[in-house]
């Protein structure tokens, strides 16, 4: 029996309810796209879900607006990471009395958390690039900050729908999570395999108590997911052994939690403006870095302009490829946080 699921091995395939429904369907709101992929595979079309951040922005600085406010207020659970990635959601959800019966992914007791740095506590000479200050890419915050083109119509009037809530910021029912502050926690949780089984778990037993209905259907449904992410869990593992040979650098302290879990890890993370060509002195400092470290290749984001990257690799032989760590071009569906890991796994090994 697989050690996560509720009902023991089935068929990896497509999961239960994905056809049409005619009934009323408990309505989830999710943050981020990662969230969304784990709360779509076990709810199928037995519930109604709702993103909030677009695929082309950041949580790192995203404003809510107006109709976000409505989804939360309207939503009978909303999924989030937490407040240290998506700071603009733990006000709203006060004001709609809604932070208590949310699933906030940080506080979840087997969520396996690292902080910022701890993935670098056995790499030897990383001590050598202080001038890499890895805070440094909080100035700009996330180097995600190239997705935000959401709509900017109306993301800044959300206050006037409900400040009149204003009073209650301080309810006391939020004491009880006075222990959630995960100062220095990296919030990245959903690039670990077994974060995302443990949250793909919690959502089901909330369904289940919205809908007893379908108890069968998520449960299936999280059977289903289990075994597809464990088959490519063991894929991209078998794949690694080449890559743990691999000198590389990112442009994002993101993938900690993806690294942890197959034992690779990265060089250094250098903070670049992704819509500025660095000046010479920047251009200087990784180069030097390229060499001193012989770096094989630098991993990008979408976010980043290519002429940038040019700039920094203009006479080397370093080679680049492409990690989003938000899979914005993802397609929905059952397999869709699988096809996220693979994803990140195929820009790996394009590098070798």
């Amino acid at each position: 029996m697989n050690k996560y699921s509720l009902l023991g091995k089935v068929g990896v395939g497509l999961c239960v309810g994905w056809g049409s429904a005619a009934y009323a369907q408990p309505m989830i709101v999710t943050s981020i796209k990662p969230v969304t992929m784990i709360v779509e595979a076990i709810a199928g079309d037995h519930a109604e879900v709702q993103q909030i951040v677009s695929n082309s922005a950041s949580p790192h600085d995203f404003a809510l607006r107006p109709s976000d406010v409505r989804k939360i207020h309207q939503a009978d659970t909303v999924v989030w990471v937490g407040e240290t990635l998506e700071t603009f959601l733990e006000k709203p959800l006060i004001n709609a009395d809604k932070l208590d019966s949310s699933i906030e992914w940080l506080t979840l007791a087997d969520v396996e958390l690292v902080n910022y740095h701890d993935d670098h506590e056995d790499h030897e000479d990383h001590e050598d690039h202080e001038d890499h200050d890895h805070h440094e890419e909080h100035e700009e915050h996330d180097a995600h900050k190239g997705h935000d083109h959401h709509d900017e119509h109306d993301e800044h009037d959300e206050h006037d729908e409900h400040d009149e809530h204003d009073e209650h910021d301080n309810h006391e029912e939020h004491a009880g999570h006075e222990g959630h502050n995960h100062e220095g926690v990296d919030p990245h949780v959903w690039l670990d395999p077994d974060n995302a089984i443990v949250l793909a778990k919690a959502v089901t037993q909330r369904l289940v108590g919205l809908d007893p209905d379908h108890q069968t259907d998520y449960e299936q449904n999280l059977s289903v997911f289990i075994d597809s992410v464990e088959a490519t869990e063991s894929r991209i593992a078998a794949s690694m052994e080449q890559s743990r040979k691999l000198n590389y650098i990112v442009f994002h302290e993101a993938y900690g939690y993806f690294e942890n879990h197959f034992d690779i890890h990265h060089i250094d993370a250098i903070s670049v403006n992704p819509e500025r060509k660095p000046g010479a002195k920047k251009v200087t400092e990784i180069q030097s870095l390229i060499q001193s470290k012989s770096i094989q290749c630098i991993f990008t984001e979408p976010q980043f302009n290519p002429s940038i990257v040019a700039a920094l690799l203009e006479g080397t032989q370093v080679k680049t490829a492409q990690l989003d760590p938000l899979g914005a071009d993802i397609k929905s569906g059952p397999s869709a946080y699988s096809d996220f890991l693979m994803s990140l796994n195929k820009s790996i090994q394009s590098c070798l």
